[in-house]
């Protein structure tokens, strides 16, 4: 469990007229991102890579990151019609993220 009293400071490269609320939007979606990559890890070997190139690695994270897509695009196709309703866009989404949960396709 995290501690509520420990503090963490990112370095923020954006422009100064960024908003506050849009500067922690991006810091927080760097969880849903690591979970992502965890999954990934763990559902299509993405850490399983023992290449000694670079094109052996670019070739191994491309095909694993389409095999995840893939199985993540299955798994939305399948959901229940009650669950899809339930991945409504939430006003504070970005775009994308926005896009992604209409079509059942955020990270979970």
């Amino acid at each position: 469990m995290s501690d509520p009293t420990e503090l963490t400071a990112y370095v923020v490269f954006a422009p100064h007229e960024s908003v506050l609320e849009a500067v922690v939007r991006v810091a927080g979606s760097r969880w849903t991102v690591e979970s992502c990559f965890e999954a990934a890890k763990g559902e299509v070997g993405l850490d399983q890579y023992e290449v000694r190139s670079w094109t052996g690695w670019y070739r191994h994270i491309t095909l694993a990151m389409w095999a995840y897509a893939l199985l993540t695009v299955l798994r939305a196709v399948h959901l229940p019609p009650e669950e899809q309703k339930k991945t409504l866009p939430h006003p504070t989404l970005s775009s994308l993220a926005a896009f992604k949960a209409t079509r059942g396709l955020a990270c979970r």
